[in-house]
């Protein structure tokens, strides 16, 4: 069932049900690929251990732009890098961070394609092509205790967690831990 919202998970001993506008479907385990805060969300019987650990780890809003105005980049172009960190005089904002695309995704292409976060403002209106809004795991001391307890709810209950904020807040956390979810099943991949 592609594109469609769970609203409920409830689980039984022998099941789990899921809610969704088809109605309650049964299954025999259910896994949660969602960020941590979605999934106790989700959640109708939520024990004591997955309200700790899922609720732990607090999310921020973050704008990404996709954009082509280099002057967020280094002065000079040989400085250029992957990541690209713009930091303000004292007292003067926040660091921005820009992703050199081009270089990131190997894009042969003479036009910078870049990535910055949360700084909208400083890019040209012009050469924004694209805005995204995202929630990106805060990577507190509470949230890093919560990540050393995985163990404790993944795969108990007839349900498995994955997502990045097992990780670094990287794509290639939430693969990996889908992966550790496979395993689980007895999966080799």
């Amino acid at each position: 069932r592609l594109s469609t919202p769970v609203s409920a998970v409830r689980r039984l001993p022998d099941r789990v049900e899921i809610e969704s506008r088809f109605g309650r479907e049964h299954f025999d385990r259910v896994v949660m690929a969602t960020h941590s805060d979605q999934a106790l969300a989700l959640l109708e019987d939520a024990s004591p251990t997955e309200k700790e650990i899922l609720g732990a780890i607090r999310y921020q809003p973050n704008e990404a732009a996709l954009h082509t105005d280099s002057s967020l980049m280094p002065a000079n172009r040989r400085a250029w890098a992957s990541w690209n960190y713009l930091l303000p005089g004292r007292g003067r904002g926040v660091a921005t961070l820009t992703y050199w695309m081009n270089n990131l995704q190997r894009l042969d292409r003479e036009t910078p394609y870049l990535v910055t976060l949360n700084s909208s403002e400083r890019i040209d209106p012009n050469r924004i092509l694209r805005r995204m809004h995202y929630h990106h795991p805060v990577f507190d001391h509470r949230a890093i205790q919560a990540q050393r307890r995985h163990n404790a709810l993944n795969g108990h209950n007839r349900t498995h967690y994955c997502g990045a904020y097992w990780g670094y807040g990287f794509h290639e956390d939430g693969v990996k831990s889908g992966l550790a979810v496979a395993r689980g099943f007895g999966e080799e991949l």
